[in-house]
């Protein structure tokens, strides 16, 4: 029978990508994100993840038109830059609500029907951040580290069942992302901060804009969600990058600091 597939943050990036691909391979996909958008065989599904009600109302509708729900492709998510000492909360304690909240309720909705599948899958996109502190980005990094030991938890909750779970950790995709999410202006931020601040933004810009496509992410996706077993995580990137990971917990805290102020300089 034909897997049903549901991709959230369809409006835009990896999930933009990735719900026609997916279409066009031969899947039924619904593509989920707060404003309804036209993708070529993708059925829209509005609804914003970090309102429970709501969410568990779209996968309802979504259960009654397909009868069963096979894959979830998390890719929804939100940023935001400032230092916490001045960043708005109400700006932090959104992107909290999205990116780790917005997951949770996910979860919650969704497995009941992942664990149905011959094949369940569910795959959050984290973030290489998720694994370490990145200057004036406190709160995002936060948030993607939630949604990995979340995983990390459900994996083991959920053996026994046909469903496998893993976080997807890619490093800097080349979306508008930048553009578009919550930046502090550099004029609010206190003399303490502000160089030090402009320079780890401009870095931020230049390695987005330079980095992987959001269709090369959308393939490595789907490759994973394909493979017999998955792993607990996998981190997307150039070696630098996914190198990170290791060298973040491995280097001492003073050297591991130095190296990455290099890489944002």
């Amino acid at each position: 029978m034909q897997e049903v597939v549901l991709v959230t943050g369809a409006s835009s990036g990896v999930g933009e990508a990735l719900a026609p691909m997916l279409a066009q391979r031969g899947y039924r996909v619904y593509g989920m994100s707060r404003r309804s958008v036209e993708l070529a065989g993708v059925t829209a599904l509005p609804a914003d993840v970090s309102d429970a009600e709501g969410l568990q109302a779209a996968i309802e509708q979504l259960i009654q038109e397909a009868g069963r729900l096979d894959a979830v492709l998390h890719c929804a998510g939100i940023g935001g830059a400032g230092p916490v000492e001045q960043m708005p909360t109400e700006r932090a304690r959104r992107i909290m609500d999205t990116n780790f909240w917005g997951s949770w309720n996910l979860a919650q909705a969704t497995l009941p029907y992942l664990r149905k599948s011959p094949r369940g899958r569910l795959l959050f996109v984290g973030s290489i951040a998720g694994f370490m502190g990145i200057p004036f980005r406190a709160a995002y990094c936060a948030s993607k580290a939630a949604v990995k030991t979340m995983s990390d938890s459900l994996r083991m909750e959920v053996q026994g069942s046909n469903l496998q779970v893993t976080t997807v950790a890619p490093g800097d995709i080349a979306t508008n992302s930048i553009a578009t999410q919550y930046r502090q202006p550099t004029e609010e931020i206190d003399p303490l901060y502000r160089d030090r601040y402009r320079k780890f933004d401009d870095g931020m810009a230049n390695n987005v804009e330079h980095g992987m496509t959001a269709e090369y992410v959308a393939e490595s996706i789907y490759t994973i969600m394909n493979k017999d077993t998955l792993k607990p995580y996998y981190a997307i990137g150039e070696f630098v990058q996914k190198a990170s990971v290791k060298a973040s917990r491995i280097l001492p805290g003073s050297l591991w600091e130095k190296v990455l102020g290099k890489y944002y300089s």
